[in-house]
C-alpha cells in the first residue's frame, strides 16, 4: 500500500500550500478538511492532481500494483 502524505508549506508571505499524495479520488479533500478549518477555512485556489480523478474504487488496486512493481 502506498504511503499517504500531506505536505504543508508556509510561505514567507504567510500563505499556506497543502499537497496530498497517495490518496486516490477526492479523498484528499476529506483528509484535509479539518486542517483547512484550523487554518482559517478560506481557500484561495485549489488545483486537483491526476490522482484526484482516479475512481476511488480502483485507486486501491492501482496502489497495490505499484507496490508489487507493476504499472
Amino acid at each position: 500500500m502506498a504511503e499517504e502524505i500531506v505536505e504543508i508549506t508556509i510561505g514567507a508571505d504567510g500563505r499556506v500550500a497543502v499537497e496530498v499524495q497517495g490518496i486516490g479520488g477526492t479523498g484528499c479533500l476529506d483528509a484535509t478538511e479539518d486542517l483547512l478549518a484550523l487554518l482559517g477555512g478560506e481557500v484561495e485556489a485549489q488545483d486537483l492532481t491526476a490522482e484526484a480523478y482516479v475512481d476511488q474504487e480502483h485507486a486501491g488496486e492501482a496502489r497495490e500494483r505499484q507496490a508489487r512493481g507493476g504499472t
